[in-house]
């Protein structure tokens, strides 16, 4: 692989004798990988179900190794079974702890890998807000939580910079940094054409904002977790060597033994004064497959059990609540629907085995484009993209259900339609087609190994397909 020869002479520099394994690594073709989310199915089952082989990742109990073209099209796929995710992208929640509850906040979150992969251990006690600030990228971390049936997040389109003024509190910052992508090197050729040591610095620059926004956020005994993918140390070390000296309440912690296995330690360039630079880590491609990965943790100084008690969100004005209130009261007058909420409590008592809005855990909203429920949070509006998950909307008197409701509480439907993966009903359904069923008429949440794969309504005997026409194969 020709690479810059500018980046070529600092990467000599900096890993000296091993850079010659590194150059082969390069030069060898890239690993793929996928994370079984455990949301929608247990490791066990995938292994047990899954068509073509796959080898453990060591440092993710729910990531593997595979080499099978096609995999977005597979059911396994479509059903948010799986995510594929790039190995060294995956050891990056692996660092810390996340445990169900945690207060988790994914600042530059799409496509969704890191999202998902906290979604996944926190469960539905947990508070996920999602942010990304390029629309178009926005929607595609969207689609990834309606895939993955993730029910507990909010998708926010905007700058840390704003999202800083209103979030507080949580217990984990996940800064994916946006960087000049020199692990990606192997994988993606802009990253190679477009490389310099001025796109370098750019990068920096910004990824200083990011984590001075990023630091207002972070509870007291909270976790900050940067990562890039990116070997320049401007953006690596040198960041977290300044942003530490600009933030003395911060301080570096090790990350989990299982990801110091398969990592170089953080290297301490001149001018590094920080303390334990060696707890941040380097992924390389010469030293375990993937790409090219930077992490580091670092933990906020004070009583963790402080947080607890403390707003998630800064409180909102009364006049702001008010001025929302007549906003979608003006909306629902503008759509001139009037629909009943009792209409879509009657439907999910009717569809659903539990009540999702038992417990407080989510609240029942009537937006522009139909009903949701809502984790219970206060946050500006202006900044939501998409929180929670859409049931549907109303027209003449019923409730035509969103495929998201499908993916997000397809297992808690009193009807199901249980597909394995031999059953030929599995890729007529993919495919949009109507399929036969033995099951009571209502609607129905259709699985594939267990896994909510969409749904439709039965009748006589058939089930009319809502899986949507843009994902149909």
């Amino acid at each position: 692989m020709r690479l810059p020869a500018e980046f070529e002479a600092r990467m000599k520099a900096l890993l000296g004798d091993e850079f010659a394994d590194f150059e082969r690594a390069f030069d060898a073709p890239a690993v793929r990988a996928l994370r079984v989310n455990t949301q929608k199915m247990s490791v066990e089952h995938f292994l047990s179900v899954c068509p073509f082989p796959v080898t453990p990742v060591p440092f993710c109990p729910q990531g593997f190794y595979f080499d099978f073209d096609g995999i977005g099209h597979h059911p396994l796929h479509h059903s948010g079974a799986i995510y594929v995710q790039e190995p060294a992208a995956m050891a990056v929640l692996e660092c810390c702890e996340i445990v169900p509850g945690m207060k988790i906040l994914d600042l530059c979150a799409s496509p969704g890998g890191k999202t998902s992969q906290a979604a996944a251990k926190t469960g539905d006690r947990g508070v996920l807000v999602s942010n990304e600030i390029v629309p178009d990228r926005c929607r595609v971390l969207l689609q990834n939580v309606e895939r993955l049936g993730i029910r507990n997040a909010v998708v926010t389109n905007t700058d840390t910079a704003t999202l800083s003024e209103s979030l507080r509190d949580f217990d984990l910052v996940i800064v994916d940094a946006p960087c000049s992508g020199e692990g990606m090197m192997r994988k993606n050729q802009n990253a190679i054409d477009e490389w310099s040591t001025e796109n370098v610095q750019m990068c920096a620059a910004r990824q200083k904002e990011i984590l001075n926004n990023a630091a207002k956020t972070v509870a007291p005994g909270g976790k900050l977790l940067y990562s890039t993918c990116t070997f320049a140390p401007e953006e690596n070390e040198l960041q977290i060597d300044d942003f530490i000296k600009s933030h003395p309440e911060f301080r570096l912690i090790p990350v989990s033994e299982r990801v110091r296995a398969v990592t170089r330690d953080g290297v301490r360039f001149d001018g590094i004064e920080t303390e334990n630079i060696e707890f941040c880590r380097r992924f390389y491609p010469h030293v375990s497959p993937g790409e090219g990965q930077f992490m580091a943790l670092l933990e906020r100084s004070g009583d963790a059990e402080e947080a607890q008690s403390a707003p998630t969100f800064v409180q909102v004005s009364k006049k702001d609540r008010r001025s929302r209130r007549e906003q979608e009261s003006n909306a629902k007058k503008d759509r001139g629907r009037g629909a009943d909420p009792t209409l879509v409590r009657d439907f999910l008592s009717t569809v659903l085995e539990v009540d999702p809005t038992d417990g407080g855990k989510f609240t029942l909203e009537e937006k522009p484009d139909g009903f949701y429920l809502v984790p219970t949070l206060d946050l500006p509006s202006s900044a939501v993209f998409s929180a929670g998950v859409k049931i549907g909307t109303a027209e003449k008197g019923r409730l035509i259900p969103h495929h998201r409701f499908f993916m997000a509480f397809g297992s808690f439907f009193k009807i199901k339609i249980e597909l394995c993966a031999s059953d030929p009903r599995v890729l007529s359904f993919i495919h949009g087609d109507v399929i036969s069923v033995d099951a009571p008429a209502g609607f129905a949440a259709v699985m594939y190994e267990g896994a909510t794969l969409g749904g439709g309504k039965i009748s006589g005997g058939m089930l009319k397909n809502y899986y949507p026409k843009g994902l149909r194969e």
